[in-house]
């Protein structure tokens, strides 16, 4: 085996430098992973094309692997040879947001926990080095590239999870990509009746398929009135924003019912953007506002044991996978509107 391995930064638009790097020894609690499939998140496509610009950066984060090596003080249930969901957010668990549950948005998520000489995942390489809390054990038999999309399932278990939704309730679902049809396929599994929302003819088309039991197109007939002819003048009980426009937000507070949830799960761009809405329904109708982003360890182990005991099939997301050696040509695929998640493979 080499002893080194290569490593995709980005390095400005459409540049990725492939470094050789030394495969890493583990630490105490650490765990080195061999990546076989990386999902290639909207996040690395902003990178990609320039939206965002944090060069460099050592991008990928929706990862499975094979278990390499581990520490002397790691207690996996996983052995080497086993196949691995790895998720490296950093979660100190020592800061108060850690410590109140919160570690999806640990106050020392960005700072370096292995001594990388390039900040990011790093799950656009052929290894990874991981903290023994990032590492999740799955079934021998489940695809990797399935595997790997563990995380922007785990994503979406915490907003369902934190937008308290109950069977018979009327969800909205803005936007048909991939994000919004997981919480179409979450929702229904939760015994409510979904909407979806979506403009594009296609995706529309999906979200049918899907399961979705009404699909609209907002610029035909009026976004809320749409919403309150389907639910018998109520509203809906929760709205998922699952896009990054700030005006499809904005619209969703004429759609809610009364105690209902708007789910921020999109970031909204550009950055800084504003929306412009009455506060009097917070008070008269007790409606609230929130979001999530990423997902806690609780969302990560309930989206891998989904797909590993076939309860939540990811196949129908897969749209194409690439070779890590046509890393460019699995971008400019990502970016299409036809396409859900491309997956890079190792091998």
């Amino acid at each position: 085996m080499s002893d080194t391995y290569k490593r995709a930064v980005f390095v400005g638009e459409k540049e990725i430098r492939i470094d050789e790097v030394p495969i890493p020894e583990p630490g105490p609690h650490q765990a080195l992973v061999k990546v076989k499939a990386c999902a290639l998140c909207t996040w690395e496509q902003r990178m990609y094309f320039g939206h965002e610009k944090i060069y460099p950066l050592s991008g990928g984060h929706e990862v499975a692997g094979e278990l390499v090596s581990v520490g002397p003080y790691v207690h996996l249930d996983a052995k080497p040879g086993d196949r691995v969901m790895c998720s490296p957010l950093n979660r100190c668990g020592y800061c108060d947001a850690c410590r109140n549950g919160l570690d999806n948005i640990c106050e020392n998520a960005n700072k370096p926990v292995n001594d990388s000489d390039v900040p990011g995942p790093a799950g656009l390489a052929e290894y990874m080095l991981l903290e023994d809390y990032q590492v999740f054990k799955s079934k021998n038999d489940i695809p990797f590239e399935e595997l790997a999309l563990s995380e922007p399932l785990a994503c979406v278990t915490r907003s369902i999870r934190k937008s308290n939704l109950k069977a018979s309730e009327n969800a909205v679902i803005i936007g048909a990509g991939i994000m919004g049809l997981l919480h179409l396929r979450l929702a229904k599994n939760m015994g409510a009746r979904v909407i979806v929302s979506e403009v594009n003819q296609e995706r529309a088309q999906m979200a049918k398929k899907m399961g979705a039991d009404e699909v609209i197109d907002p610029t035909q007939g009026g976004y809320t009135d749409q919403i309150k002819a389907l639910t018998d003048g109520r509203g809906a009980d929760v709205v998922y924003c699952a896009v990054s426009i700030a005006s499809a937000l904005e619209q969703s507070f004429d759609a809610i019912a009364r105690g209902g949830r708007v789910m921020v799960y999109a970031s909204i761009y550009p950055k800084g953007s504003k929306i412009s809405i009455d506060p009097n329904p917070f008070h008269s109708r007790e409606i609230t506002l929130t979001g999530t982003v990423s997902q806690g360890r609780e969302d990560v182990h309930t989206a891998v044991k989904m797909i590993s005991n076939r309860l939540f099939d990811m196949r129908p997301f897969i749209s194409k996978t690439y070779p890590f050696s046509s890393i460019h040509e699995a971008f400019e695929a990502a970016i299409k509107p036809d396409t859900y998640r491309v997956v890079l493979t190792m091998d």
